[in-house]
């Protein structure tokens, strides 16, 4: 790892220090570092390969996931802070989805079926069944929604399979699953049920998808 990935790490264990010891100011100055210190190392990596059209997605990603960690920082001073960060991260997922299919021989996903789209579509499920009861009706269907867009980031990320380099389809799949874990123990946490720890829950798998779907995406090598 060169010094802006040590940099990421850094950034990324004392955010989740913060967290743990309840230290508020090094948590507001850690959590909009995140993304600055993940998009110059990525910027770097990338340097390149500017001509790919998913690097510039994947930039556009990270920095509407940069302004849903700084709306967040502030859902204390009012709730609409929340859901315009909730907005932002949905701006994040839809263009990592774009991102995921343009890193693939032929910008072409491989529809190949089998277990795994239906074990999404039960996380689904358990997650409607732990949520939605809880919420007001109006709530539902953004909620409903942002749902749907994680469930479709995850299956795009599947259907890379055999499409582009195995280091980066694992990678990728593996991240875009701790990011879907990351955003339902946030709703759960806000909507229905108190989680112990949820926000070094929160960041930790966040922390980690995050890295994981931008290696991965970086380990994709265009078949010519």
């Amino acid at each position: 790892m060169n010094f802006k990935a040590y940099f990421y790490w850094i950034v990324g264990i004392l955010e989740i220090i913060s967290l743990t010891f309840e230290i508020d100011l090094l948590h507001q100055i850690c959590k909009p570092l995140l993304m600055i210190a993940l998009l110059i190392y990525f910027w770097e990596k990338s340097d390149n390969r500017k001509d790919e059209k998913w690097v510039s997605y994947v930039t556009l990603a990270l920095a509407f996931s940069w302004i849903g960690d700084i709306m967040l920082l502030f859902t204390f001073k009012h709730f609409m802070f929340f859901f315009a960060g909730i907005g932002a991260f949905l701006s994040a997922h839809i263009v990592f989805i774009i991102a995921y299919k343009k890193a693939t021989f032929k910008d072409k996903l491989a529809i190949k079926w089998s277990v795994f789209p239906f074990i999404v579509v039960a996380y689904l499920a358990l997650m409607a069944y732990l949520i939605l009861p809880y919420i007001d009706s109006v709530i539902q269907v953004p909620v409903t929604l942002y749902a749907l867009v994680l469930a479709l980031m995850i299956l795009v990320a599947w259907f890379r399979k055999g499409n582009t380099t195995d280091e980066s389809f694992q990678l990728v799949v593996l991240g875009a699953t701790l990011f879907t874990i990351s955003d339902s123990i946030l709703a759960i946490n806000r909507f229905s049920h108190t989680i112990p720890f949820s926000g070094v829950a929160i960041m930790g798998t966040y922390i980690i998808a995050q890295w994981l779907i931008v290696n991965g995406l970086l380990k994709h090598r265009s078949n010519k």
